[in-house]
């Protein structure tokens, strides 16, 4: 029994000193997808296949002086996948309130192993195939370090993903330009977590999103 999370990636700056203004970078571009979504593919393929979608644009954005860089929902691996064939894109992402992981540093220390319940709600229960997965957005430092971990509560629908138990209120804090907080994309039409995030005080969000227009009320002009 495993816990997956597929991953957005953050980057946020570690050690910058606080400045009037901060650089945000949106990672942009033609995404290469697999052929095939629907056909499971082997670990080291599918990191292959990621690994193509990322090239040099974040040495880049650093090189232009990005203090964040945000990755679009699914922009790493695609669309399409269903539940058994997205699961060598996924992994193991711990909670950074209970753990400190560094994955730059310690790649090779969650291997996709936490059962069935969720350690963070052990009062749920598991799918019917014994595993979680999620649409997840993390948040890391410059250095590497995991600081933030958020599951998607609004799905629209896809299938190759669960909801979690419950909604999560999910922020962390940066030295240039104060806190954040993680939804993901269809999150933003519901008061769970977006509102939720306002009503603490938060006023900037990381909002990775695959959006498809959908007249007359989820056109994308209305939430950007």
């Amino acid at each position: 029994m495993k816990l997956f999370g597929t991953y957005l990636t953050v980057a946020a700056g570690q050690t910058q000193p606080a400045m009037e203004s901060s650089y945000i970078a949106v990672y942009e571009h033609n995404l290469i997808t697999n052929p095939d979504p629907r056909v499971p593919m082997l670990r080291q393929a599918a990191l292959q296949h990621m690994q193509k979608n990322l090239e040099v644009q974040a040495a880049q954005a650093a090189q232009q002086g990005a203090q964040i860089l945000v990755f679009p929902e699914d922009g790493l691996h695609g669309f399409n996948f269903i539940r058994t064939s997205i699961v060598g894109y996924l992994e193991t992402i711990p909670d950074p309130q209970q753990e400190s992981w560094n994955p730059c540093t310690e790649p090779e220390k969650h291997n996709n192993t936490e059962p069935c319940p969720l350690s963070t709600d052990p009062t749920s229960s598991c799918p019917s195939d014994g595993r979680w997965q999620f649409n997840t957005n993390i948040a890391c430092r410059s250095d590497g370090l995991l600081v933030a971990r958020y599951h998607k509560y609004n799905l629209f629908p896809e299938e190759s993903f669960d909801t979690p138990p419950q909604p999560e209120i999910i922020t962390f804090d940066t030295p240039f330009a104060g806190k954040f907080g993680l939804l993901i994309c269809f999150d933003i039409v519901f008061y769970k977590p977006t509102i939720a995030l306002v009503e603490k005080g938060v006023r900037q969000l990381i909002f990775p999103t695959a959006w498809f227009n959908t007249l007359p009320l989820l056109d994308s002009v209305q939430y950007l």
